[in-house]
């Protein structure tokens, strides 16, 4: 991912993104009904089986992403986003989806602590990061606040709060696939935000605001509140 000072719309690029997600959650939803005959036959795929309520409790956790993820897009992202940028992560979502709802789709086990805790874990950090993306859009909307670093908020917890309420969801919502591998996919995802994406994002932000972000950097957790 890219940190320029470039500003464009990207709608296109932004719906390749959000079609992604909803592949990824459309296709295994197919599976799983009385209507995808013709994927499975196409495809060579196999029909999902599994225990309805978690069928539906995976699905809904999809849909809700992609809701909030396409708010996020389409109302506080500004900056540019590339087309090998938007076509790398939208297949890496669409594999991503497509794991998890396949992976809890087949589970006959019923819903149980480790889908409540997930469940928990997933609205903790959705919450968090949708707030905090809120609470900086409010923010910068003013024009008084225009070439300002944005401390404020959640964002006082966590220099990262954003990337920190993305890894409780992604940790919650692999909870409720009952897969190790998805759990995997989530701690990569994890491990990407804190060595790849943060340290990327914090020279971005040491070049554009200097002395207001080492002062911020010096004060404030990076990622975990509280801890780190």
């Amino acid at each position: 991912m890219a940190f320029e000072d470039k500003h464009a719309p990207s709608t296109l690029v932004k719906l390749l993104l959000s079609t992604g997600i909803l592949m990824g959650t459309l296709i295994p939803v197919l599976l799983m009904s009385e209507h995808g005959d013709f994927l499975i036959q196409l495809l060579k795929l196999k029909k999902i089986e599994g225990n309805t309520f978690r069928q539906v409790l995976i699905v809904s956790c999809s849909l809700a992403y992609l809701f909030r993820f396409v708010i996020c897009m389409f109302v506080f992202i500004k900056r540019k986003i590339s087309w090998f940028e938007g076509g790398l992560v939208s297949f890496l979502f669409f594999m991503m989806f497509y794991l998890f709802n396949t992976s809890a789709g087949s589970h006959y086990e019923t819903i149980g602590l480790i889908d409540i805790v997930g469940i928990f874990l997933y609205l903790t950090g959705s919450c968090v990061n949708t707030v905090a993306d809120y609470q900086r859009y409010v923010w910068k909307k003013n024009a008084e606040n225009k070439g300002r670093l944005y401390t404020k908020g959640l964002f006082k917890y966590s220099m990262h709060i954003n990337y920190f309420g993305d890894s409780v969801l992604y940790i919650g919502f692999a909870m409720v696939t009952l897969e190790y591998v998805c759990l995997f996919v989530s701690l990569c995802i994890i491990l990407n935000f804190v060595f790849i994406q943060i340290p990327m994002l914090d020279k971005y932000l040491g070049k554009k605001y200097a002395d207001e972000f080492g002062e911020y950097a010096k004060h404030t957790k990076k990622f975990i509140p509280f801890v780190y």
